[in-house]
């Protein structure tokens, strides 16, 4: 399912083989490419990196740029909804919690 035409398939199937295996190997690039796909899926993979610690360094460069973006994926030209304002939010939360679990575990 990794290899699966529609992206929320391979990020679904990149998580779930994640916390099967523990293996980042087969999974980070799924997850690299989907986050490039699609700006949707950020919020899904961002939380399973945040699970992965130290073995999702490897992309911790998405997180890095999302959190410093000054414009955010959901933000549309003519509108908005506060829906994406919540969800957001939530991408954030989890980039920023990836990265400070990471930098936490180095110090240890």
């Amino acid at each position: 399912m990794t290899r699966s035409d529609e992206v929320w398939q391979r990020t679904a199937a990149a998580c779930a083989l994640w916390r099967v295996t523990g293996d980042p190997d087969p999974v980070l690039p799924v997850l690299r490419a989907a986050w490039e796909d699609n700006p949707y899926t950020r919020g899904t993979i961002a939380e399973c990196l945040a699970g992965m610690g130290p073995a999702g360094r490897p992309v911790h460069d998405l997180l890095h740029t999302e959190v410093a973006a000054p414009r955010r994926h959901r933000a549309r030209t003519g509108g908005y909804g506060s829906h994406d304002v919540l969800e957001d939010e939530r991408l954030l939360r989890a980039c920023r919690e990836a990265l400070r679990a990471d930098r936490m575990l180095r110090q240890i």
